[in-house]
């Protein structure tokens, strides 16, 4: 049976001679990282006051089990099978656990593990250095949002857009699918931004990306390409009739009055429609010529919808 290791739970009876190590017990034991150590079996026989604060079980609460008591649910098969491959092999492993606390919050974990030897080489222990990340992780995952969204109607921006454009367009080549891309420029924004100021016209954005989300599937992207300028991209959207249906639909959701405050607004879009893969096979160009079509309707006069292929759209 594996000793408990008495000498890093007693650090204050060691003396004399034994000042290094009651040195390096007490570093351990004041750690602002958690440590556990475990047998080879992966069975906990120690662990540090900052692994109890964090996790939520004491120390005699943990030691005896394993650190399954702190699993979450996120992380594979395939993902404990590579650390435990790497350790039961001598070598250290590093990586980043998301584990569960006892009262069930999940944290996320940068760790390193080392296995443990005895003077023949053989792993007697593993010991498990963790720390804490989950504000560093909320913070890059605020940074990844913001860096791929629009920050004032929150709807994917430009960048994450074309990440979707490539994605349904790689499914659409694989699965012989339909996809359809619908270009939107609202007619006659700028005299509303400038009589009814900024924040007026940043409402009315809002509203309108706000509908359009209404006007499609949650599979589908709705993103704002910048200014008064928005895309509709629709995947496996069926037939070109299906497309027509949705551009109905949108042109009779933005005809609706929007009102901001004592005002009552009434706004429409020009719209381009291109289909994948017959009005371009490629991200760029299924881009450029819903971008065309949008600019043949917007020539052509307010609220209209023009299909890239030259057929107009819903009357």
């Amino acid at each position: 049976m594996t000793d408990p290791l008495p000498v890093i739970l007693n650090a204050d009876e060691l003396k004399g001679p034994d000042d290094k190590l009651r040195i390096l017990a007490k570093a351990v034991e004041q750690s602002p990282v958690s440590v556990i150590i475990t047998d080879p079996k992966g069975v906990i026989l120690y662990v540090n006051p900052k692994f109890t604060k964090l996790m939520g079980y004491t120390a005699e609460e943990a030691i005896g089990k394993t650190p399954r008591i702190i699993k979450g649910e996120h992380l594979t098969r395939a993902f404990y099978k590579e650390m435990w491959d790497t350790i039961l092999s001598g070598q250290e492993w590093h990586g980043v656990f998301h584990n569960r606390t006892k009262s069930g919050t999940l944290v996320w974990e940068a760790a390193s593990i080392s296995p443990i030897r005895d003077d023949a080489g053989n792993v007697t222990h593993f010991v498990g250095v963790k720390e804490d990340i989950t504000e560093l992780k909320r913070l890059q995952e605020e940074l990844d949002h913001q860096a791929r969204h629009d920050p004032l109607t929150g709807l994917p921006n430009r960048l994450m857009f074309k990440d979707r454009l490539q994605q349904t367009l790689a499914l659409a080549r694989r699965h012989h699918t339909l996809a359809a891309l619908l270009y939107l420029d609202l007619d006659g924004f700028k005299p509303i931004n400038d009589t009814y100021g900024h924040d007026a016209g940043d409402l009315l954005l809002t509203e309108v990306g706000r509908r359009l989300q209404g006007c499609v599937r949650a599979s589908d992207t709705v993103a704002r390409m910048g200014g008064d300028e928005f895309t509709v991209l629709l995947n496996d959207v069926g037939s070109v009739e299906a497309t027509r249906r949705v551009v109905a639909t949108i042109a009779a959701a933005l005809a609706e009055p929007v009102r901001l405050g004592s005002n009552e607004i009434h706004i429409a879009a020009s719209i381009g429609v291109a289909h994948f893969p017959a009005d371009g096979d490629v991200e760029d160009a299924l881009l450029t010529a819903a971008d065309s079509a949008m600019y043949v309707a917007k020539r052509e006069g307010r609220a209209g919808c023009r299909f890239a292929s030259g057929d107009p759209g819903p009357a």
